[in-house]
């Protein structure tokens, strides 16, 4: 069976056509030609983008200085420190343009959080990606339900909605899961075709309802192969990854039915992977990924390291277009036991594989930057409870991972996840 072109090619070759190709092509722009059609885009956008981060956002006008001129690949990288010192002075428009400021927690330190600034434009732009990537999937006048953020007017999910609501769907945003039992009634109720959530949470209310969607996107979090596998036994779907963070304005790369990686928004978002010192990785190579915003041109962010670890897959995928496709794991590896990295994707995709456990939560125990002891808190289904040493010995098979590993059996309603699963805590 053929697999469908992604949705996003034939909005990027309009996009192409209409705002760098000859008048009157737009309409014949159906697919993307090839490769070099989206990188002389991002190159007049790179340029574009440089001139005016250097004119009006203040920390770019020091930041860049003169530096401006050299290579792409040799400008300073941003780190998010910087969003957390100088957010305000990277706006580059009045804050009087501003309409949505997001706050973020920096994990671990007691400095000021990141805040990250939006403008009407900025949140359309999102909008439109969101359309494309989910029409993936997602049929006109379809029944979707969506648990994330979505309290606030201009929070995903109400921007997924306003997206969703262009493909005339119906769309309930419920908001992140901190009732299970809620949510399930909630799909049995609505009777989605479509669910989008974040993976520990909905594997959760997967084994819960009568209901059953057909695809499921699983966002914000990471989404190992064992946890997909659940969740697609549980409720006989197809699950697609969506890889992205609010830096990016929230959508970055979404997967197509080949699913063989994610498809980036190419002409929003340039990628690059880095290793520790900061090369550039060739295709297939693991490190860090650094986004470039290349529209948003509100609250520019210029090799901008993510602190997330992904790869850009080489060739054209399966479904035939040249768009860029990336894989990303989470978080970047922690330094584990013997030095060896420790990423919390393998320890996450090790225990969901085991059919008989229900859900768990990890700590660790550090000398130093060193992990001494793992703790894993527990719950496994009711004829198991002595198979909680198979997970424990498991956990140790797993590179980085202490030898001492405490294991805590507990109820399955104790054990909650209020959001991503962001690294292992200490």
């Amino acid at each position: 069976m053929k697999i469908p072109i992604t949705p996003l090619d034939p909005w990027v070759a309009r996009r192409l056509a209409k705002g760098f190709s000859p008048s009157g092509t737009e309409k014949k722009a159906l697919r993307i030609k090839n490769r070099s059609e989206i990188e002389r885009a991002q190159k007049y956008l790179l340029r574009r983008l440089l001139e005016y981060a250097s004119l009006h956002s203040s920390f770019y006008r020091e930041h860049l200085g003169k530096v401006k001129e050299l290579p792409f690949s040799e400008l300073p990288f941003t780190f998010p420190s910087d969003l957390t010192e100088s957010a305000l002075r990277f706006l580059a428009v009045s804050q009087s343009e501003i309409q949505r400021i997001v706050t973020l927690d920096t994990s671990g330190t007691s400095a000021t959080p990141k805040r990250v600034f939006f403008t009407e434009e900025d949140l359309k732009a999102t909008e439109d990606f969101f359309l494309h990537g989910m029409s993936t999937f997602t049929e006109p006048k379809s029944k979707v339900a969506v648990f994330m953020e979505g309290l606030s007017p201009d929070s995903i999910g109400q921007i997924l909605r306003r997206a969703l609501d262009r493909l005339h769907c119906k769309t309930l945003v419920f908001g992140l899961i901190n009732d299970t039992t809620q949510a399930a009634r909630a799909i049995d109720d609505f009777r989605p075709s479509v669910v989008v959530g974040l993976s520990a949470q909905i594997v959760r209310v997967a084994g819960m309802t009568t209901h059953k969607p057909d695809f499921v996107l699983l966002s914000a979090d990471m989404a190992p192969t064992s946890i997909r596998r659940r969740i697609e036994n549980l409720w006989e779907c197809v699950t697609f990854n969506h890889y992205g963070l609010t830096e990016s304005g929230w959508g970055c790369a979404v997967e197509c039915h080949a699913r063989q990686g994610c498809h980036v928004r190419e002409l929003d978002i340039f990628v690059e992977i880095v290793d520790e010192e900061g090369n550039t990785l060739p295709e297939g190579e693991w490190g860090e990924v650094v986004i470039t915003t290349l529209g948003r041109l509100s609250f520019p962010l210029i090799r901008y390291r993510t602190g997330d670890e992904g790869r850009a897959l080489s060739g054209i995928c399966p479904c035939g277009s040249p768009l860029k496709r990336i894989e990303v794991l989470g978080r970047l590896p922690r330094k584990g036991a013997g030095g060896v990295p420790l990423r919390l994707y393998d320890v996450e995709d090790a225990l969901w594989q085991l059919p008989w456990v229900k859900d768990f939560k990890l700590s660790l125990k550090c000398a130093g930057e060193i992990p001494e002891k793992l703790f894993l808190t527990i719950a496994v289904t009711k004829d198991k409870q002595a198979y909680v040493e198979k997970a424990v010995e498991l956990l140790k098979q797993v590179p980085g991972i202490p030898q001492e590993v405490v294991a805590i059996r507990a109820d399955l309603a104790s054990i909650r996840h209020r959001g991503p699963k962001m690294a292992l805590e200490d």
